[in-house]
């Protein structure tokens, strides 16, 4: 007999551009993904990062996709800080003199932007939880995403890591999301028939195969997972724990990859587009 998974209550959100992030520790976001995983029906979960933000802010489309989803987590300090700005009282002079202190924060004390938003769920670090709860539940899952050494590479860690999850299936995310050879990925997870789907094809793609398949997928749950095959493999390395813990991850991965300096360059887009919603009607209210 499978494990019973408690249901989780509704969490309350908090509103950052637009997007409703779901306020949970990344314990409890765990286990609502398993009990999402053990429970009849179809859901997806997203983690948006903050250099993604500017992108939802300017597509309806994909701002809808995130809002839909049952579950969208903070990936990154940034958000966050967002979240937290985006509540201190006061005007525009005010915002203006707390912007520097605000942004500070990030790396001085990232602890303190915790009064909103409850945790930074860290991409990589939410799915080792999540995958040692559905190994608890019983669940099966599928990977699909990735070059094919990430994939073959985080298979291989996560079964060694934990033995009893069932991997029922695995494929590269390197195809085209239409026409044939879609129709036959689809048909894969679905022979496979696992509880829970990760899908890492990176923002926006994953969230919008996601969303456009998951009615036609047997599965309950499907999760986007950026680059966490990545990072499980080996193939990129993470930063040190300092680092991760002082909010400066994001650093790391640029001194290591200059190439992702025009991504990184969309956070600056981010703060400002988050100092006008300051300015402006726009407020992160915590919703019930």
């Amino acid at each position: 007999m499978r494990p019973r998974v408690p249901e989780m209550p509704e969490p309350h959100s908090v509103h950052v551009l637009g997007v409703r992030f779901h306020n949970l520790t990344r314990s409890e976001a765990a286990r609502a993904i398993a009990a999402l995983a053990m429970a009849d029906g179809k859901s997806y979960v997203v983690k948006p990062y903050s250099e993604f933000m500017p992108r939802a802010f300017r597509d309806t489309a994909v701002r809808d996709v995130l809002n839909a989803a049952q579950l969208c987590l903070a990936d990154g300090v940034g958000i966050l800080w967002a979240a937290h700005y985006l509540l201190l009282r006061g005007g525009p002079f005010r915002a203006i003199v707390q912007l520097p202190l605000s942004l500070a924060s990030l790396a001085l004390d990232s602890g303190a932007l915790r009064g909103v938003l409850k945790e930074n769920m860290a991409g990589v670090d939410l799915t080792w939880e999540m995958l040692s709860r559905l190994e608890e539940a019983g669940a099966a899952v599928y990977l699909l995403g990735g070059r094919e050494y990430e994939l073959r590479g985080a298979r291989a860690r996560i079964e060694e890591r934990l033995p009893e999850l069932r991997i029922a299936g695995a494929r590269h995310g390197h195809f085209a999301p239409g026409g044939a050879e879609n129709e036959e990925v689809v048909a894969a997870i679905n022979a496979a028939a696992p509880q829970a789907l990760l899908v890492a094809m990176g923002f926006p793609l994953q969230e919008q195969w996601i969303a456009a398949n998951l009615p036609r997928l047997s599965v309950n749950v499907a999760v986007a997972e950026g680059g966490s095959f990545s990072f499980i493999s080996g193939a990129t390395r993470r930063a040190p724990l300092w680092m991760r813990r002082s909010g400066l991850e994001w650093l790391f991965r640029l001194l290591r990859q200059p190439s992702r300096l025009r991504r990184q360059l969309a956070i600056p887009a981010f703060i400002w587009l988050v100092v006008r919603e300051r300015f402006g009607a726009g407020r992160a209210i915590p919703h019930g």
